[in-house]
């Protein structure tokens, strides 16, 4: 079967990622994190829980989320609100404010991953193995290529 036009290629993949976005907003991931949240605000706290220990500013979460820092100021407001992350002054700049997850929202990170994973387990039990590796290789290179589609948006954007 001859390879399709790159038009047509990059057509299929904008018609599936809405669709996949989609699918993987699982219902069940949300309300394990804390019913009633966001998927903008599990994506904020699970941008904290990768910063690590020393947090992140406000900036860099924006720029993680790919928001303005009035909507990171949002979400991070309503994390704290609810016990899932605090904020604290940085220890050389005070004109900055970092932001960490509070142990109840590092659990709450790890009940969904544990949720998540259950699913995805579950799901590809019934994919032969060398699919499920093929599979896993393509997820990698998306993710890979994801940050080059941030980056080419960023680009046009600036240019327009």
């Amino acid at each position: 079967m001859p390879a399709r036009p790159l038009a047509e290629q990059a057509g299929r993949i904008v018609d599936l990622l809405p669709i996949i976005i989609k699918n993987l907003r699982i219902g069940g991931l949300l309300d394990n994190v804390r019913p009633g949240l966001s998927l903008s605000q599990v994506l904020a706290l699970l941008a904290l829980e990768r910063a690590g220990a020393e947090g992140a500013s406000m900036r860099e979460l924006a720029d993680e989320l790919g928001v303005t820092v009035p909507t990171t100021t949002g979400l991070i407001d309503r994390l704290v609100r609810e016990g899932l992350a605090e904020r604290r002054p940085h220890p050389t700049d005070r004109r900055i404010v970092l932001v960490l997850p509070t142990a109840e929202g590092r659990d709450a990170v790890r009940r969904s991953a544990a949720y998540l994973a259950e699913v995805m387990g579950a799901v590809l039990s019934d994919v032969e193995e060398g699919e499920r590796e093929s599979l896993v290789r393509a997820v990698e290179r998306v993710h890979d290529l994801s940050g080059r589609i941030q980056n080419e948006q960023r680009r046009i954007a600036s240019s327009a």
